[in-house]
């Protein structure tokens, strides 16, 4: 710059056409250009123009292979030396001096730090460990700097910050040397407290056009002298719509060093402030960045409040967290209503169903005695109680529902989120009965509640009543508008919660049933295996209801598909998740398994397997009516009898066959569809050897779109 003030810096090879003779310009090609560049490289001695080609490996050899007698021209070929850039390493410096955290996108980390703090050390840690375990390990890196990996949400993120307040290392105003690593999340990093350093340059075709708009004459250049950071860029832009001329800033940002640092004195002599939201460039300058200081955790952990810091991990989506945060409340005050109650939803939100249903029964039978000036609190507890015995047992959870709700009645309380609560739960006790009309109106009712309480469609709460409604609906055959409701719930708490949250994933899972309805096979693949990678992430093992669930459904797209061997493996991790956890294994459920495996293992040919899986279906039908005359134990016997008919056991075969078509025709009536169907499957008159090819029946009232109760 000293021996060429007058330097241009060009993205855009065109320009080149219109700059002056003699002129000496630095251009940063585009590969894409390279046929104009061949084509019309006699502009160059024309306008005696002296170039500096600055171009990275990939764009020299694109220009060498599409521009090669332009490419011929160079006479001297220099390369840039290695090393971090500039502003990436005076933003660790100043996050370091100012005890700031940042996170870190892209770009060498490891060597910015070694230019940055040569003898500074960091201790790394996983954000995707166990919650218990990232919090020690930063305790353990004493005053080192943490590098946090696998920051790849913002479920790792919150995480990571959690860990943080819980081990010293943050407060509402700092967090200090830690490092995030990960991929560009949302809400940005800024919100989370840790700045995000600008480890990649910004595009000089965009600086250019920014600073143009701004009344830059030569904004490639100044561009160019502000290292292309984002910050910098963007307080230039500010400085020159108040009227600063650019030769100004060209003087400026000539001179060495953080250019940060060289804008700050011209914004404070024209009252402009440096541009906010561009993440470690406002470190080097004398302004405090903004900490968000409303995160409940961070306020009142420190003052050992943990059910408030449960409740609000339990609202984010993150159980496990949850769990540990209620543990420490409960060991603080063992006689705490609240925080046994705040324990258990914690713990029923991580499949934990058994724990949780003690947990809350003794809080109840500790509140029993209360006044009535706490009732509200009474009614929550019984509602939650109920609300876990429903997800383990649906007809158990009827007491509990009824008492919830003659309390509230009985002393004519205010329209809330209990009532709303209560009618859920009677709705799903309604369709677990059959009376599904019933569970309807309940249900209907709850939506319309909660609008009036909220004053809005768009609550999250209500996204949860649409999507038991729409449950109803697909058992009611209204597939498309229980589609509609499904979509409505899906954009409400993805808006809510963030792509990350298990109620997204509840929530694409439901409207993955209703698609493979519809016979959207694809689509409904994506949305469950979308919804299986958010459980994982969230309870961070398999061994959950709800993973249980979406396995189920995900291995009855792929049979449809035709993947058996798949669906078969799906199936059998399903069957050992409800064997093995509690709130898992209903009976039903366990049922629903066994008799889609049974018609996997009968389409792979394997008569034995699906023997002995109908078998165990049976088993626990009778189990689960009380009879053996009920429809869904006589389709189950129907199959049955045509995998023994294939096996050649053909008297048994013929007799579970007959024995089910009966118990249809006395259940259902010889002219439902069902019975029909079996009517038509039993053996002719002297013919009863001829057995016909085994197949599965599913009735209407067994179909697990008929069967399953509004979602939790």
């Amino acid at each position: 710059m000293a021996d060429e003030p007058e330097l241009l810096v060009h993205a855009d090879a065109t320009q080149l056409a219109r700059a002056p003779k003699g002129a000496a310009v630095v251009l940063v090609p585009d590969a894409a250009q390279a046929g104009w560049l061949n084509l019309e490289r006699p502009i160059l001695a024309e306008r005696a123009l002296r170039v500096i080609l600055f171009s990275d490996a990939a764009t020299s050899a694109a220009l060498a292979r599409k521009a090669p007698d332009f490419f011929h021209w160079i006479s001297h070929r220099l390369e840039c030396p290695p090393g971090p850039w500039p502003p990436a390493v005076w933003s660790i410096q100043a996050a370091d001096e100012r005890l700031c955290g940042v996170f870190w996108e892209e770009g060498d980390l490891d060597e910015a730090f070694a230019a940055a703090l040569p003898t500074s050390t960091r201790v790394r840690v996983s954000a995707a460990a166990p919650y218990a375990a990232l919090v020690e390990a930063i305790r353990a890196a004493d005053g080192a700097w943490i590098e946090a990996c696998e920051v790849d949400s913002i479920f790792e993120l919150r995480r990571l910050r959690w860990a943080l307040v819980e081990a010293g290392r943050r407060t509402p105003r700092v967090t200090a040397r830690v490092v995030a690593r990960g991929r560009a999340v949302a809400p940005r990093p800024l919100v989370m407290g840790l700045l995000e350093v600008d480890s990649r340059r910004m595009p000089l075709a965009q600086a250019i056009q920014e600073l143009e708009a701004a009344g830059a004459e030569s904004a490639g250049r100044l561009a160019a002298l502000l290292d292309l950071e984002r910050g910098a860029v963007a307080t230039a832009v500010r400085l020159l719509e108040a009227g600063l001329p650019q030769a100004r800033l060209d003087d400026v940002a000539r001179a060495a060093g953080d250019p940060m640092q060289r804008l700050w004195p011209l914004c404070s002599a024209h009252g402009v402030s440096p541009a906010r939201g561009v993440g470690t460039s406002l470190l080097r300058t004398n302004i405090v960045p903004f900490r968000n200081a409303s995160f409940v955790c961070e306020k009142l952990v420190s003052e050992r409040r943990w059910i408030d810091a449960a409740r609000d991990a339990i609202a984010s989506g993150d159980p496990l967290v949850a769990i540990h945060w209620a543990q420490r409340a409960l060991a603080e005050d063992r006689s705490s209503v609240d925080a046994a109650r705040t324990l258990g939803l914690a713990l029923a939100d991580g499949g934990q169903l058994g724990r949780a249903r003690e947990v809350l029964r003794e809080a109840l039978t500790q509140h029993r005695s209360a006044t009535e000036g706490e009732l509200e609190e009474h009614v929550a507890l019984v509602d939650d109680l109920a609300d876990v015995i429903r997800s383990m047992d649906i007809s158990g959870a009827r007491p509990q529902l009824e008492e919830a709700l003659t309390l509230l009645d009985d002393h004519d309380v205010e329209p809330s989120a209990k009532d709303v609560n209560v009618l859920r739960g009677l709705a799903q006790v309604s369709v677990a009965s059959g009376d599904l009309a019933g569970a309807r109106t309940r249900l209907e009712e709850a939506s319309s509640l909660l609008t009036r309480m909220h004053g809005t469609e768009e609550h999250p709460r209500i996204a949860t009543s649409l999507r038991d409604l729409a449950r109803v609906l697909v058992a009611q055959g209204e597939v498309p508008r229980a589609r509609e409701l499904l979509e409505q719930a899906l954009r409400i708490e993805t808006k809510a919660y963030g792509d990350e949250h298990p109620r997204v994933a509840t929530s694409l899972r439901e409207l993955a049933r209703v698609l493979f309805a519809q016979s959207d096979l694809p689509g409904a693949r994506e949305l469950l295996e979308r919804a299986l990678h958010i459980q994982r992430r969230v309870y961070g093992t398999e061994e959950h209801p709800g993973v249980a669930d979406s396995l189920h459904q995900l291995a009855r797209v792929l049979f449809a598909q035709g993947e058996l061997l798949n669906a078969r493996q799906l199936l059998e991790r399903e069957l050992r998740i409800r064997t093995k956890v509690e709130g898992a294994n209903a009976p039903e459920d366990i049922k629903a398994s066994l008799e889609t495996l049974s018609m996997v293992l009968l389409s792979q040919g394997n008569l034995a397997g699906a023997r002995e899986a109908l078998e165990r279906a049976i088993s626990l039908l009778e189990r689960i009516h009380g009879t053996a005359g009920h429809p869904d134990v006589a389709v189950m016997e129907a199959n049955l009898g045509s995998v023994l008919l294939a096996l050649g056991e053909t008297e048994r075969g013929i007799a579970l066959r007959r024995r089910a078509y009966e118990t249809l025709r006395a259940q259902l009536g010889p002219d439902h569809p069902v019975t029909r169907d079996m009517r038509k499957r039993l053996p002719r008159a002297g013919s009863e050897a001829d057995a016909v090819e085994p197949r599965a029946v599913e009735s209407g009232e067994g179909t697990p779109e008929a069967r399953n109760a509004p979602s939790s």
